[in-house]
C-alpha cells in the first residue's frame, strides 16, 4: 500500500520541478498546461457518481505527470484495477514512471495518438495538449486528418488544435458504456473548426455534461484560454437525450445549469449559448443586425508603424495629402463613443492618417520624390518582405474603404462600467484599422440613416443591446476577454428601435 496524500505531495512538487526547467514557449508549443490537483480532484469527485460499483480501468491519454491518477485515486479511495498513461515527452515521462513505481500503474513513452488499443478502459480522464494547428506539421496534419475520418465518419479541419484529435481518437480504446473525460478549450463551441468536434459529441456518443469555468477565471495561470470540461459515454444518444450545460463554481457545484435536448445541439451552429440564461426577445420577426448592415473588419495594413503617421509625421516626411486618409487611433486611444469630425478628421486631439499609395515607383522617383524616398526607407526595413504587404501590388497600397458611420471594437473585456463592447458614432471620414468592425448600412436602410436623426437613434439603439445578447453571438476566451468577428455581429438579433427606423 502506498498514502495518497503523500504520492500527491510528491508528484505536485515533481511537476513544479520539470516546468521550471523548460521554457514557457517550449512548454507553449507542445500545448504543456499542467492541471491544478483541485481542479483534477472535483473533476474525479463528478465522475465517480457516474461510475459502476467496482473496480475499474483507468486510461489517461496526456499522462504529463499523472495528476488525474492521482486525483482518481483520493476521489474513489483505491487505485483502478488497471492504469494505462502514455507521455510523448521524455522530460516528463521518465520520472513520472520512476514516482508511480510503487503502484500497478503502467507508464509508457509514446504518443498516444499512434497507439493500437491490445485492451479496452472503463474510464478516460486527461488534458490533451492544448497545441494549435501551426504547431502540427503538415505530414501529421494529413495523417491525423485520415485517421479522425476513418475512425469517425467525420472530416475534421486542417485548423483544428491537436486537442480535437485526441477526443476524437480516443474512444477506441473506451469499453462499451464507458466514461470519457476532458479538460479542452472552450473554443470549440465557437469557432468552425470546432463543427467536427460538435458532430462528434451530439452523434457518435452519448454526451452528459460539458461545465464551462467562468471566463475571467483562468484554470492555467500560463495560458490564456478559457476551459470547459467534456464528460460522455461510449454509447450512441436516444433521440430524447438532454444534455447538461453547467456555468461557473465547480463541475461539483456549478453556478448555473439547464438542459438542452440533442437535436438542438445537433441543429444549432455554436454552442456557447446554452451556458446563458436565455435572454429576453429583443425585435419582432427575428431580424438581425446583418438585415440593416453589411459589417467588415477594419483594414490590415501589415505594419501599422509604417501606414499610420500623424500629423507631424505626414510634415515632417512630405508626404502630400492625396496619399494620406484620416484614420481612427486604436480603440484604448478613443475614450468618446461619438467622434466629431474637423473637415472630415476626427476631432480627437491628435490627427492619424493612413498612408497608401498606388503609383508605380518610377512615377513617384520623378513625381513625388519624397514619397518615393519614404517607400524605399520601408523596404530598407523589410516592411515589404512581411505577410500582407508581399501579396499586395504595389506593396504600399493598402485597401480602399470608405468611412463608415458605426465603427466598434471587436474586442471587450467588460470596461467602461460594465459594456463589453461600445457602438461608436463616427461622423467623420476616418476609417480604421483591424480592431474595429465597421458597420455599413444597406441599401433601404442607408437612405433612411442619411437623416442625421434617425442614424443617432440607431446608435442609441445599438448601445442598448445587452452585453450577454453579443456575448451569445460571440466568443469568449480566458481572463474574459470577449470578441465578435463580423458575422457574427451580423447574426446578432437586432432591436425593435432599429427595426422601427
Amino acid at each position: 500500500m502506498f498514502d495518497e496524500t503523500d504520492i500527491e505531495l510528491r508528484r505536485d512538487e515533481l511537476q513544479h520541478f520539470l516546468d521550471a526547467q523548460k521554457s514557457h514557449s517550449a512548454r507553449n508549443e507542445m500545448g504543456q498546461f499542467a492541471t491544478p490537483f483541485p481542479l483534477a480532484y472535483d473533476i474525479m469527485r463528478f465522475v465517480a457518481g457516474l461510475l459502476p460499483n467496482r473496480k475499474v480501468s483507468f486510461l489517461e491519454p496526456a499522462f504529463g505527470t499523472g495528476v488525474f491518477l492521482s486525483a482518481f485515486i483520493r476521489a474513489i479511495g483505491r487505485e483502478p484495477a488497471k492504469a494505462l498513461g502514455f507521455e510523448i515527452d521524455p522530460h516528463y515521462c521518465s520520472p513520472a514512471k520512476k514516482h508511480w513505481s510503487c503502484t500497478k500503474a503502467e507508464i509508457k513513452c509514446s504518443d498516444f495518438l499512434h497507439q493500437t488499443p491490445d485492451q479496452l478502459f472503463d474510464l478516460i480522464a486527461t488534458n490533451p495538449p492544448y497545441t494549435r494547428h501551426h504547431h502540427i506539421s503538415s505530414e501529421d496534419k494529413v495523417w491525423l486528418q485520415k485517421a479522425v475520418l476513418s475512425e469517425t465518419g467525420i472530416k475534421i479541419s486542417g485548423l483544428a488544435g491537436l486537442y480535437c484529435h485526441f477526443l476524437m481518437l480516443s474512444t477506441k480504446w473506451l469499453a462499451p458504456d464507458g466514461l470519457s473525460c476532458w479538460l479542452i478549450p472552450c473554443e470549440f463551441m465557437d469557432v468552425n473548426y470546432g463543427v467536427a468536434v460538435r458532430r462528434y459529441l451530439s452523434e457518435n456518443v452519448e454526451l452528459i455534461r460539458i461545465h464551462r469555468f467562468n471566463p475571467e477565471d483562468l484554470q492555467f495561470a500560463d495560458a490564456l484560454v478559457s476551459s470547459c470540461v467534456v464528460v460522455f459515454r461510449n454509447r450512441r444518444p436516444s433521440e430524447r437525450h438532454r444534455v447538461e450545460f453547467s456555468s461557473g463554481g465547480s463541475i461539483i457545484s456549478p453556478g448555473h445549469m439547464r438542459t438542452v435536448s440533442i437535436e438542438t445541439l445537433r441543429q444549432n451552429g455554436k454552442w456557447i449559448p446554452h451556458f446563458s440564461k436565455r435572454p429576453k426577445a429583443l425585435h419582432a420577426g427575428g431580424k438581425t443586425l446583418g438585415d440593416y448592415f453589411f459589417v467588415k473588419r477594419g483594414i490590415a495594413t501589415g505594419d501599422n508603424g509604417f501606414f499610420i503617421l500623424d500629423e507631424e509625421s505626414a510634415l515632417r516626411h512630405n508626404i502630400p495629402s492625396r496619399f494620406l486618409r484620416p484614420i481612427l487611433p486604436g480603440p484604448r486611444y478613443v475614450k468618446v463613443d461619438r467622434i466629431k469630425s474637423d473637415n472630415g478628421i476626427p476631432d480627437l486631439g491628435r490627427k492619424m492618417f493612413l498612408f497608401s499609395c498606388d503609383l508605380p515607383k518610377e512615377d513617384l522617383r520623378k513625381d513625388y520624390p519624397t514619397v518615393w524616398q519614404y517607400i524605399c526607407d520601408g523596404e530598407a526595413r523589410g516592411v515589404n518582405e512581411g505577410y500582407i504587404c508581399s501579396r499586395r501590388t504595389p506593396w504600399y497600397s493598402c485597401e480602399k474603404r470608405d468611412a463608415a458611420p458605426i465603427v466598434v471594437p471587436y474586442m471587450g473585456r467588460g470596461a467602461d462600467g460594465g459594456r463589453l463592447f461600445r457602438f461608436i458614432l463616427n461622423e467623420s471620414d476616418a476609417i480604421t484599422t483591424n480592431g474595429y468592425l465597421m458597420l455599413y448600412p444597406k441599401m433601404d436602410f442607408a437612405e433612411k440613416l442619411k437623416n442625421r436623426t434617425a442614424l443617432v437613434s440607431v446608435w442609441k439603439a445599438l448601445n442598448g443591446i445587452p452585453p450577454e445578447t453579443l456575448v451569445s453571438s460571440g466568443r469568449t476566451y480566458g481572463g474574459g476577454l470577449h470578441k465578435l468577428e463580423p458575422r457574427e455581429l451580423m447574426r446578432a438579433p437586432a432591436c425593435d428601435a432599429i427595426s422601427g427606423i
